[in-house]
């Protein structure tokens, strides 16, 4: 059995209303998913195995017979972006056969850079283990006409 694991070295992910994205901190990256993709990332993420979560999707009413290429497809796309790496987990399927059949058993990871510059330049990235993501006091704008005037263009 073939399980997965979020590759938590680089990718953060969340799940919201159904919808899967997953950021890519080192490119600023990121994958948006269709809810019948999520609903199988999500799977995946809980452990169960890739084989069990297509067992369960193959009896589904209007399972397409090329189910087992769909999700083949799926899982090395999100291995070709390093979204998840292979791992021991455990876990059970818990799947909505709407959720399949609403997307027309469609698996989709989209990849996108549209905000690509805003993800990296997210302080964030600029963690010290020792201070934190702070900047240091020097780096701190201190002359207070030149804090009014930055002040002023935000506002």
């Amino acid at each position: 059995m073939t399980t997965y694991v979020l590759n938590e070295d680089k990718m953060f992910s969340d799940i919201a209303d159904g919808v899967a994205i997953v950021i890519n901190s080192e490119t600023g990256i990121y994958y948006g998913m269709n809810g019948f993709g999520s609903a199988v990332f999500e799977n995946i993420l809980s452990g169960a195995a890739v084989e069990d979560i297509l067992a369960a999707v193959k009896n589904f009413d209007g399972a397409p017979e090329d189910v087992d290429a769909r999700m083949t497809e799926f899982v090395n796309r999100l291995k070709s972006f390093e979204i998840v790496l292979e791992g021991d987990a455990s876990g059970n399927v818990t799947l909505d056969a709407s959720v399949a059949a609403g997307d027309n058993f469609e698996l989709m990871v989209n990849e996108y850079n549209d905000a690509q510059e805003l993800l990296l330049a997210d302080p964030i990235h600029e963690v010290k283990e020792e201070t934190g993501w702070q900047p240091d006091k020097v780096a701190l704008e201190t002359d207070e006409e030149v804090v009014k005037a930055k002040e002023a263009k935000i506002k």
